[in-house]
């Protein structure tokens, strides 16, 4: 079983999702033969906007959007909905061989793979 955990970090994630309504990217996590693989749907975001890493069981996938604003002081927004926040999902994964772990983008989709350590070894009697 996969443990999951969604971070928040208190309190400013939890002012601005109460008071702005942004939410954490979807993901569907699932395990094929000797790997996990984590989809994530990240429209519009480039891979220069996304930071995945692996540290003390953790993966980490993380997405910001570099902010243009335009200057222009004709310009009001009257609604803004497009999220420009930095929005971060965690998973704890065990036994994971950290080596070979990648990730690929398309069409707003990122597919991380990762590969399970062999667990056991078989030794032979000499």
């Amino acid at each position: 079983m996969i443990q999951y955990r969604q971070t928040r970090n208190l309190p400013t994630d939890i002012f601005d999702s109460m008071l702005l309504g942004s939410s954490n990217f979807k993901v569907n996590v699932y395990q094929q033969n000797n790997s996990y693989t984590i989809t994530a749907e990240l429209p519009g975001f480039n891979k220069e906007e996304i930071n995945i890493e692996y540290d003390n069981n953790i993966l980490t996938i993380s997405a910001e959007h570099s902010d243009k604003e335009t200057t222009n002081n004709e310009q009001h927004y009257l609604i803004r909905e497009r999220n420009t926040k930095k929005q971060s999902r965690q998973f704890i994964f065990k036994h994971i061989d950290t080596a070979n772990i990648n990730a690929t983008m398309e069409d707003g989709i990122l597919a991380v793979k990762l590969p399970m350590k062999q667990s056991k070894t078989q030794i032979t009697i000499d």
